[in-house]
């Protein structure tokens, strides 16, 4: 006990002794002199003073130390997964989210007052703060628990001691930019079925708060239910009117019983095919088929089909293949999947054909380019020196190509989509003319095929440094001749039998190869290369050689490429008895390839792919220049997709982009159209195949083994929902003691003081009473 008021050791013996003092010299009167009052006068002295004593004990404030404890109530993190996968139905009543809201809450008991402060929040591509189970956001296309353990390390703080801090206060912002209190929180409860993006437990960081719980929640049906899904759907994205190809569906089952598989391919959302796979096939699969499918593991059984597709109306069509069981599934949006085609007219290519020598190869060479349908032929022949020649008559007949002049200009070469160039002397020509020929290839992008030719005439005997930057091979210069070597086979190397795409416009599906099987089997005569190769240059790719030695090979040289043709005698692969033969096939394989950028595409590319990490959501980026060949800043660029129009907005110079999101389709088709300031810059049309989109619905059976290692690698807690109870919910404690309060408190209002003082006063009255004093 101390004195909150105490003056002081002398302050306080000067008090006593002034009240003692005045005590004595009040008593000392003459009535108490008196003989028979003399044995009263000191205890009437002593209870007056010591009544005076209590008085002034009373005034300095006895008081004692006490001591408060402070508690609140504990923050419970509660995080439910409303991505896709959660919205499947097992039980025929209610989906997973809601089975795991009526479970928390009859479980947990969230408005109780000895329960903990539960926040709720939700999380698919993002964590985001709901407020109340009323607000959640349905239904995400993803599961990210990498955003759960980005908010979970905000809590997760121990001090220098190694304690863990859970009485500090600050201000957390979460995904939704809403500011929370993050006291006393203690632990997070996580609802979800397990179907994350990332399920590697390597890829997510342990927590340095041992006192900090967090307790997984797996919501779904341990039982393995039956499904169906269309894995794939795979089919040309741009087909040729009248052509004919084929679609290829994979079909991947899962847990499914002893029934067929009927699979339809709906054209237009018409059905135009049918097929129903027995389960002999899938069984097959499961024992381990020839067919792998990429993604697809272990204990899954899969099936591929093949439907004949037909073009027969422009435009763009929507192609679906369509599967289904007779018993009911757990997961119907799987068992669709779409893409898109269009379907055009043949598109023809402008072709210019200059040389400056007649000879066999040159008019062998122009009867292959006149029967390819595809391509407008200009022929311009320096050895023509009447133009009437040229234009028409009997000794030139319509169908034999257009004469022209060769191009003075660059403006005169980029109305041609390809550029052939047989023997002539390029160094002969104007400087306009060269570099006019080098921006059409590097600037326009504009194809070059090149011929063999004797001395100067050919591209071993030019010295102009453009145009050997041109040459996709080194070639020896001193050889003037024919390289003399054994004759041999032409033999196609794998970049022309699979690797090499060949554009729509040739009518064919994609991924057709160089050369046709049929016509090199029909030609097995010896061919001799023309010129020695000292070696490729390291961009280029051959695509036939003759022992060894390359006789076609292509390289790029800034958007467009160029290739050289090293064969001796060219006119002997022409036949005419079979349409072209060789030589045909050849023309018309490069004059494809190198052409696919045409006149009117030539201002603009386009390109399209999935964004990382989002599997349904598809970038479009485009590079937009003016006449010069010049990257346009301002331009106005508009996107043209699945009857939708989008502006696309600038990201530098010259280059615009776009996101779209939603696009599960492993084929489409988009055009982009641009323009500056009323001039229109060109206008480009890609059709492109995608890898397949992964999406949450892809495989929706809970992941129970993924939760149970994640909580272990976190020293946290697993439950299946149905096993959730009283115990369960005790995990976390509902109030924690946040500190204490030290403070001192009189004791005299406790009465003990106040009732001696009266009974000291009323003993001294009666006494003096009975003395007669009073």
């Amino acid at each position: 006990m101390i004195f909150a008021d105490y003056p002081g050791h002398l302050i306080a013996a000067l008090f006593l002794l002034i009240s003692a003092g005045l005590t004595l010299f009040t008593f000392h009167s003459g009535e108490l002199r008196k003989a028979k009052l003399q044995a009263y006068r000191l205890p009437l002295i002593l209870l007056q003073y010591l009544s005076i004593a209590i008085m002034l004990f009373i005034l300095w404030n006895p008081s004692r130390s006490e001591e408060t404890r402070t508690s609140v109530k504990n923050s419970v993190l509660v995080l439910f997964d409303t991505s896709e996968s959660m919205s499947v139905i097992e039980d025929g009543q209610a989906n997973r989210l809601d089975k795991a809201l009526d479970r928390f809450e009859k479980t947990f008991h969230p408005f109780a007052l000895q329960s903990p402060d539960y926040k709720i929040y939700g999380f698919d591509h993002q964590t985001y703060h709901s407020g109340s189970s009323d607000f959640l956001r349905r239904w995400g296309s993803q599961s990210n628990l990498q955003s759960i353990f980005s908010m979970l390390s905000q809590y997760d703080v121990v001090d220098e001691a190694g304690r863990s801090n859970r009485a500090r206060e600050s201000q957390q912002v979460v995904s939704d930019n809403e500011p929370i209190r993050t006291r006393n929180v203690v632990g997070a409860v996580v609802f979800t079925d397990g179907q994350a993006d990332n399920r590697n437990v390597d890829a997510y960081l342990s927590l340095h708060n041992s006192n900090f719980q967090v307790l997984f929640v797996g919501v779904g049906s341990r039982e393995h239910k039956p499904d169906v899904a269309v894995e794939s759907l795979e089919a040309p994205s741009r087909m040729v009117i009248d052509s004919v190809c084929k679609a290829k569906v994979v079909i991947v089952t899962r847990n499914l019983t002893d029934q067929p598989v009927t699979v339809e391919l709906l054209k237009d959302d018409y059905i135009v095919d049918s097929r129903e796979i027995p389960t002999e096939v899938f069984e097959q699969s499961r024992k381990g088929g020839n067919l792998k499918v990429e993604g697809i593991g272990d204990g899954l059984a899969y099936a591929t089909v093949e439907f004949a597709i037909g073009a027969d109306t422009l435009g763009n069509h929507t192609l679906s293949a369509r599967a289904k069981i007779a018993e009911p599934e757990v997961n119907p949006a799987n068992n669709v999947r779409t893409t898109m085609i269009e379907v055009v007219e043949e598109n023809r290519l402008r072709v210019l054909f200059y040389s400056q020598v007649a000879s066999f190869d040159v008019g062998k060479i122009r009867q292959a380019l006149v029967r390819d349908a595809k391509i407008d032929l200009d022929l311009a022949l320096d050895a023509i020196r009447t133009p009437i020649l040229g234009r028409g008559g009997p000794a030139w007949p319509p169908w034999a190509g257009t004469w022209a002049c060769p191009p003075d200009d660059r403006q005169g070469f980029n109305q041609y989509d390809v550029v052939i160039l047989g023997p002539c002397d390029l160094d002969a020509l104007t400087n306009t003319q060269i570099d006019s020929l080098y921006s059409f290839v590097v600037d326009r992008g504009g194809g070059l095929i090149l011929l063999p030719g004797r001395g100067e005439y050919g591209p071993a005997g030019w010295n102009n440094k453009k145009v050997k930057t041109l040459i996709p091979m080194i070639l020896d210069s001193n050889e003037s001749t024919v390289f003399a070597s054994d004759p041999g086979q032409i033999e196609p190397t794998l970049e022309a039998t699979y690797g090499r795409p060949r554009v729509a416009a040739l009518g064919r599906p994609i991924g057709l190869p160089l050369f046709d099987g049929d016509a090199l089997k029909d030609f097995r005569e010896p061919v001799l290369p023309y010129y020695r190769v000292i070696d490729r240059k390291p961009a280029s790719t051959t695509l036939a050689t003759i022992k060894e030695t390359p006789i076609i090979a292509v390289h790029r040289v800034g958007r467009g490429k160029v290739c050289l043709i090293n064969v001796s005698k060219l006119f002997l692969l022409y036949r005419e008895d079979l349409q072209g033969g060789l030589l045909y096939e050849i023309m018309a394989g490069l004059t494809a390839q190198l052409g696919k950028i045409t006149h009117r595409e030539a201002g603009i590319e386009l390109f399209a792919e999935r964004v990382t990490g989002q599997a349904d959501k598809v970038k479009f980026e485009a590079y937009v220049c003016d006449q010069s060949f010049e990257p346009v800043a301002g331009a106005n660029v508009l996107l043209s997709f699945a009857d939708r129009v989008l502006s696309m907005s600038q990201i530098e110079r010259g280059r615009y982009a776009v996101e779209i999101e939603n696009v599960r389709d492993q084929a489409m088709v988009a055009t982009a159209q641009a323009e500056l300031n009323g001039t229109f810059l060109g206008e480009r049309t890609i059709a492109v195949n995608l890898p397949p989109a992964k999406t949450e619905m892809s495989n929706v059976e809970m992941d129970e083994e993924f939760l149970q290692s994640l909580a272990k690698k976190l020293n946290g807690k697993y439950c299946h929902v149905d096993e959730i109870d009283d115990n369960v919910a005790k995990t976390f404690e509902a109030q924690t003691q946040i500190g204490s309060t030290r403070r001192m408190t009189s004791i005299w209002p406790t009465w003990p003081l106040l009732l001696i003082l009266c009974g000291l006063l009323s003993a001294s009255w009666f006494l003096r009473r009975a003395v007669g004093l009073v």
